[in-house]
């Protein structure tokens, strides 16, 4: 869980927010599960009504990138991304799916397909692929023909641009011995081609992973099929896996199910950019869609998020006093809580807390700040020393050096 810089107006206190939330100046990736969407036979049984859930919840995430699996109807996915303005956003589906190697397949029109959905402003030069369609073990292993289904583009966020590389996967299900050496196997080739092929691109897996990653479903092993990418933490191709302290932690991705199965793994040139702590299970969507849980009417998973600043931890900005930027920060030195004053409008603001080596410990973002308006900000748990906050707005940076007592 995120150990957020957390603000709020000093009107009255309000409990912490714990959480990353989409904003303009990172990228906010997104992978859901949204159950047999638009399928006449399976699934929630209203499909307008699950259709008009899923357009609510995307509204609300506000997401960069979408990577979506069970995906059915290809026609509701089209007015799905309408609806959030075809102009402002894109998307393509996998032309294959188990049973299917093209869209002309029998089994394609009725089978679970992959998607993505990406801010056109964020993405250009896009192009997909599917990895491993040569292969007839892979055939196999991803659950008869439901191979990885990977998105490479130019991501720009704040005038930086980066190439990058977004694999949704949907794997192969089920609990047994057999279901768990298919995605061990798929995981192996997976990660052998990206090794090969991909060794220094920046590249991000996300989707259902159908197996936890601290553990298995499958009660015959207490390790996960995934152990070739969780245990991978040394070598030049290694990986993070940014969602295995949730699993860890007990939580659960599902509606009806004890594990965290819809992960996101990231490549070590990716690292850099993580803002740590930042994935999550959107259990929050139930604020949008309050029966969600409780009339099972929109998918049986919960939507995962995670946070990049491609920026690192310095941005190209050049740094400018607080006053000219329009605020000031009292005390300093700061035991837990310290105050930040408007001096005057501050629009689209991003602030973010360093430490003495650069390491973005946490950041937060707020619409507006108002001239005159005093906010309250309460350190994390950190040990005694110097950190840096770091108060972005517009084409202006200013770096306040705190000393924490």
């Amino acid at each position: 869980m995120k150990k957020s810089l957390l603000l709020f107006i000093c009107i009255a206190a309000v409990a912490l927010q714990t959480h990353s939330q989409s904003t303009p100046n990172t990228l906010d990736v997104v992978s859901w599960n949204i159950e047999w969407f638009g399928s006449s036979g399976n699934g929630p049984a209203d499909n307008d009504l699950q259709e008009s859930n899923v357009k609510k919840i995307l509204r609300y995430l506000d997401a960069d990138l979408v990577g979506l699996v069970e995906v059915v109807d290809t026609m509701r996915t089209r007015r799905l991304v309408d609806s959030l303005g075809s102009a402002n956003y894109g998307y393509v589906i996998s032309p294959y799916c188990t049973q299917a190697t093209a869209p002309s397949g029998a089994a394609w029109l009725s089978g679970q397909k992959m998607a993505f959905i990406y801010k056109k402003s964020v993405f250009s030069n896009v192009t997909t692929r599917g990895l491993l369609r040569s292969s007839g073990i892979a055939n196999a292993n991803w659950a008869s023909g439901r191979f990885p289904f990977m998105l490479s583009a130019t991501v720009t966020i704040n005038s930086i641009s980066k190439d990058m590389n977004f694999i949704v996967i949907h794997a192969k299900a089920g609990s047994t011995f057999d279901d768990f050496t298919k995605r061990q196997g798929g995981a192996q080739e997976m990660k052998d081609t990206l090794d090969t092929q991909y060794n220094t691109a920046n590249n991000l897996i996300i989707g259902d992973y159908n197996d936890a990653l601290n553990t298995s479903i499958y009660t015959g092993s207490a390790t996960s099929s995934y152990l070739s990418f969780v245990s991978d933490s040394t070598d030049a191709d290694h990986f993070k896996s940014v969602t295995f302290p949730l699993g860890a932690s007990g939580q659960t991705s599902m509606i009806n199910f004890p594990n965290v199965i819809d992960n996101h793994i990231i490549t070590n040139e990716v690292e850099p950019f993580y803002v740590p702590g930042s994935a999550w299970i959107r259990t929050d969507i139930l604020t949008v869609v309050p029966d969600y849980v409780t009339a099972h009417n929109t998918s049986d998973h919960y939507p995962v998020f995670s946070q990049y600043n491609l920026a690192g931890a310095v941005t190209g900005l050049p740094v400018v006093t607080a006053a000219s930027v329009g605020f000031r920060v009292f005390p300093n030195p700061v035991s837990t809580s310290f105050y930040l004053q408007a001096t005057k409008n501050l629009a689209a603001v991003t602030l973010s807390l360093y430490d003495m080596q650069g390491q973005l410990i946490s950041t937060d973002y707020r619409n507006m700040i108002s001239n005159g308006s005093t906010i309250e900000a309460r350190m994390p748990a950190l040990s005694r020393g110097i950190y840096f906050l770091h108060v972005l707005t517009g084409n202006q940076r200013a770096v306040v050096r705190l000393v924490h007592l």
